[in-house]
């Protein structure tokens, strides 16, 4: 028997490819988005690339949910969808340069968003719902302040440190931060209060690399945050560019392997009740640009090169320390390169807008 699974904030960067995670897997997909247009265009596009959905269009379908953080936001889905046996919750703003109040931008929406899916399945669903699985974030685990101390491990154990509190003149990035730790915290406290049936597991990537899942998503003006890293080094210039990339350092993932980071607990019962931090290794503005000027040849001349032998030294010096050797000790999953995304995503880019 296919099993079902509601995929939360199913038209994000991250939840395209869950979604082609687990139809790969053989699994129903019910999927919420916000606007019934996003829900024609995904099933369209899965379908041109699936054959299976083709003969069964049923395997992916879409719910609108228009505002996660409004009470009661997953009731109607809950209660009127049956047999979900997996949640997914991957809905979170990530909105930079908005004017709305910090709290009504970030904190609102993901830690409300995550109260309400929880509660809405222990109240609809909780004799069927087996496996929760939330998409957190490195960023509820960073720690800014010790991010360059070298005797500091960022591990699945660690918190990020940071309060509401401590966000002064409106600086959006801890904000971010800190919404992110408040949402996974009160997904674990939910569980803790609420007793449910069904285990938890949260999922915690960092930057996240690779391509969208489909290439007519790379002609947007704005990609997410972490595509936007690549693609503004496409756009520097050669030779007059000579400085030292060093606007982004930090850690980084294939957002494939983010993907299926999300499905393995709904496969392997040694998930539940686990942090899982995805990292694949340490980058650098100055390694993206390497990766680009070595495997693009059309850009070869055209883009700036920056100070490739001073790359190993930054990262060493500003990338922060990690290990989630307790996540891969429990999966087994070998992280696909930092190259390989880089160049998927810049293939894909130049593809999508020639």
């Amino acid at each position: 028997m296919v099993s079902k699974v509601l995929l939360t904030g199913a038209s994000g960067y991250i939840a395209q490819h869950v979604t082609s995670e687990l139809l790969s897997h053989g699994f129903q997909v019910v999927g919420t988005v916000r606007r019934q247009e996003q829900a024609d265009q995904l099933h369209k596009q899965f379908s041109e690339e699936n054959p299976a959905l083709q003969e069964n269009p049923s395997l992916l379908t879409y719910v609108l949910v228009p505002d996660i953080s409004e009470p009661d936001a997953f009731d109607k889905v809950l209660n009127s969808t049956t047999d979900i046996v997996y949640v997914l919750h991957t809905a979170s703003p990530l909105v930079f340069n908005d004017d709305r109040a910090l709290e009504d931008v970030y904190l609102k929406p993901a830690v409300e968003g995550t109260r309400n899916i929880l509660s809405a399945i222990k109240k609809f669903a909780n004799d069927s719902v087996k496996n929760v699985v939330v998409t957190s974030s490195f960023a509820a685990l960073t720690n800014l302040d010790k991010f360059e101390d070298k005797n500091f491990i960022h591990n699945e154990k660690v918190w990020n440190n940071k309060s509401w509190d401590d966000i002064k003149h409106r600086d959006e990035f801890v904000g971010y931060i800190v919404s992110k730790k408040e949402a996974e915290k009160a997904a674990w406290a939910f569980v803790e209060k609420e007793k449910p049936n069904f285990k938890l597991t949260t999922v915690l990537p960092t930057y996240v690399f690779g391509p969208q899942k489909f290439d007519v998503s790379a002609k947007k003006e704005s990609l997410n945050a972490s595509a936007e890293v690549v693609r503004s080094l496409l756009h520097t210039k050669y030779p007059s560019d000579d400085k030292l990339f060093d606007d982004a350092v930090s850690l980084s993932v294939d957002v494939r392997d983010v993907a299926l980071y999300h499905v393995l607990p709904l496969l392997n019962a040694d998930l539940a009740l686990k942090r899982l931090f995805v990292v694949q290794s340490k980058f650098s503005s100055q390694r993206i640009l390497n990766i680009i000027n070595k495997h693009i040849p059309e850009l070869k001349g055209k883009i700036a090169v920056g100070k490739p032998e001073e790359t190993a030294k930054l990262e060493a010096l500003k990338g922060p320390e990690y290990n989630n050797s307790v996540t891969v000790g429990l999966t087994g999953v070998d992280p696909i390169p930092l190259e390989k995304s880089i160049v998927d995503t810049v293939e894909q880019i130049l593809r999508a807008n020639r």
